[in-house]
């Protein structure tokens, strides 16, 4: 990342969103949580790849927009455009992993018609935690040294990566695909056709249903080939043994991967002020 002005970036406001259907919370600081996302944030999620959004002022401005409007967790005050996937941020004590660019949704429409069209590539980073840590506005937004391969914006090419690293002797299940891909449920009906188009290297046969049971109607020799592996099946179903465990869907700096204990319970923090914007996507 080349610096984005001359002047160091800083973080401009932080939000949170407990809940779905919750206001979003302007709050004074927020911590991070290792591998899991925004404590008391409703995308804290260990294995996903949309645990923070990052936006810019002049995105804002550009749209007549307010701060808050994209559904963001950190607005800063500088262009984003020099952002790359992979590369590691530090912001406070936490370092952030931008992943990809988060898409237009239908939600955009609710704040102005066309919206969703115009804004794309536009809307902001999404990211990962890969070192937890308190966060506050002021915040210089700083690129580190540290590295990890980085995510394309289309959802069938991080299928293939990452599918490809799913290791020998493990399965994920298609709701774990979901939740690795960072895409939504609408995307259930998509699998069938990205296995069946696959390249014949890729570990497709490592995928099952949402319930644990193979799909041998898409893979006819998905029993055999997991056997050869090791996997084994009980009352027809891939125990949990044999689970590929969120906490490695993605590469980490760091041997201990997450701070998952707090990622559930944990309660949000004190906000300053609310917004009506409802969930980021």
């Amino acid at each position: 990342m080349q610096p984005i002005s001359d002047r160091i970036v800083r973080v401009l406001k932080l939000f949170i969103k407990a809940q779905f259907d919750t206001p979003r919370v302007e709050c004074q600081s927020l911590q991070l949580l290792q591998g899991c996302g925004i404590q008391g944030d409703r995308n804290a999620q260990v294995g996903s790849p949309r645990q923070v959004l990052l936006v810019d002022q002049p995105t804002l401005q550009a749209f007549g927009l307010q701060p808050g409007d994209l559904q963001e967790n950190i607005l800063i005050d500088a262009g984003i455009e020099a952002i790359a996937s992979g590369q590691i941020l530090q912001i406070g004590a936490a370092l952030i992993r931008p992943t990809f660019l988060c898409e237009p949704c239908a939600y955009l429409e609710t704040l102005q018609k066309g919206l969703a069209k115009r804004i794309k590539g536009r809307r902001g980073w999404l990211g990962m935690v890969v070192r937890g840590g308190a966060i506050a506005p002021g915040n210089p937004v700083t690129p580190t040294p540290y590295r990890l391969p980085p995510l394309t914006n289309d959802a069938k090419g991080r299928f293939h990566e990452f599918v490809s690293r799913i290791p020998t002797g493990k399965v994920v299940t298609t709701a774990d695909l979901i939740l690795a891909l960072g895409v939504s449920n609408a995307h259930y009906r998509t699998i069938p056709a990205l296995i069946k188009k696959a390249p014949s290297e890729l570990p497709v046969h490592r995928i099952v249903a949402i319930d644990r049971r193979l799909l041998t109607r898409h893979i006819p020799n998905q029993a055999e080939r997991l056997a050869t592996e090791g996997v084994e099946l009980q009352s027809g179903q891939i125990g949990d043994r044999d689970r590929w465990q969120p906490e490695h869907f993605h590469p980490s700096l760091f041997t201990s991967r997450t701070d998952a204990i707090h990622c559930v319970s944990s309660p949000p923090l004190t906000p300053i002020l609310k917004t009506d914007a409802p969930g980021k996507s």
